[in-house]
């Protein structure tokens, strides 16, 4: 959030970012006036700031810790005294690497991901194609995610080689990037639908032959009432899919 004030300056007013979950649901009030104080800080400092979780707010956060949002803003005035708002150095917005609502890298120690990262030459035909298609994963390339996908069926690659060791690894490494803050949650539903490009490709040859050695069947998806965001129930959708699995997508508010 201070790095878009920083970049929009006084240009047009931000809201959000005040951590929904790990501190309007589970945080103290305390925390939630802390949070509320280190925004306005700095983003809201010469104003342009709605105050507001940076998603929706559910129906099982505290009144109080609602309350705490509402009166903390209140007491805030113009011109700011910011020193007065106390020390905020241990209060980390949403986004921040040692946020509370951030978790560790989940590919850390994945020895695919590290050999992929190190491994540029000398690359057998099917190490070429997964390369390849983890290339077009991170440049959102859906026209090389094709390519590829029907170069590694034309080199004798199972589907589901190509799935878990060429895209899904690709979305891997973007969720890596992601939780390191390097990229943006529509950067992970640019990889996803890029993802998804080469599926319909490979769909009808995962659900031939049962997604390989693992379990088959139906799986239902969606999100339930007061729930509208799906940007993480589409990433979810994919993965079943790409197993073998048939996917019922509800959608969302259902």
């Amino acid at each position: 959030m201070d790095k878009a004030k920083q970049a929009i300056g006084g240009q047009i007013s931000l809201m959000g970012t005040l951590s929904p979950y790990s501190t309007l649901m589970h945080g103290t009030t305390e925390a939630v006036r802390n949070e509320v104080k280190k925004l306005a800080a700095e983003v809201g400092y010469n104003g342009g700031l709605i105050v507001m979780p940076g998603c929706d707010i559910d129906w099982n956060i505290p009144d109080e810790n609602l309350h705490a949002m509402i009166q903390q803003c209140a007491e805030i005035k113009y011109p700011m005294d910011i020193p007065a708002l106390g020390d905020l150095s241990n209060v980390y917005l949403a986004g921040h690497p040692k946020h509370p609502g951030k978790r560790s890298s989940s590919v850390a120690g994945d020895t695919q991901v590290a050999e992929l990262k190190t491994r540029h030459e000398d690359l057998t035909p099917v190490e070429e194609v997964n390369e390849k298609l983890v290339e077009a994963i991170m440049e959102y390339d859906g026209d090389k995610a094709i390519e590829w996908t029907k170069k590694g069926l034309e080199r004798g690659m199972t589907p589901q080689a190509i799935v878990f060791d060429g895209l899904s690894l690709g979305m891997k490494i973007v969720g890596d990037l992601y939780e390191r803050n390097e990229r943006f949650v529509t950067d992970m539903l640019k990889a996803a639908k890029t993802m998804d490009k080469a599926m319909p490709i490979l769909t009808p040859l995962l659900e031939a032959n049962g997604g390989g050695d693992g379990p088959t069947g139906t799986v239902v998806v969606g999100l339930v009432r007061g729930n509208t965001q799906d940007i993480g129930k589409n990433l979810v959708c994919l993965m079943p899919k790409a197993n073998g699995f048939k996917v019922i997508d509800m959608g969302k508010n259902v």
